[in-house]
């Protein structure tokens, strides 16, 4: 299992804007895991725009900095994620290679 790395300055607030963006807000801790998702999500396209390499369990680090000690991710569920896809990919806020196809 890869270490949790510490969340390095910046990504408290890529998570705000990303909460912000899509339009979810700020309270990560009652957000529900489709949700969270997204901000989570969005937070990588924010941090990566801005020159961040992201390391291994950088999901985690952001979801125990936002949401606690006790925060699951749901990018460890498959079924979550796929959901989490199909809610993006309705609104257009996704590309994925198969839809060239």
């Amino acid at each position: 299992m890869t270490a949790t790395p510490a969340p390095p300055p910046g990504w408290a607030e890529a998570a705000l804007q990303a909460g912000t963006e899509l339009g979810l807000g700020n309270a990560f801790a009652a957000m529900d895991p489709a949700d969270w998702d997204r901000v989570c999500r969005r937070t990588g396209q924010i941090l990566a725009g801005q020159g961040q390499a992201l390391p291994p369990g950088w999901e985690r680090a952001v979801a125990r900095l936002l949401r606690g000690a006790d925060a699951g991710l749901p990018a460890d569920d498959a079924l979550a994620r796929d959901t989490a896809d199909a809610v993006l990919a309705e609104k257009g806020e996704v590309f994925a290679p198969e839809d060239d196809a």
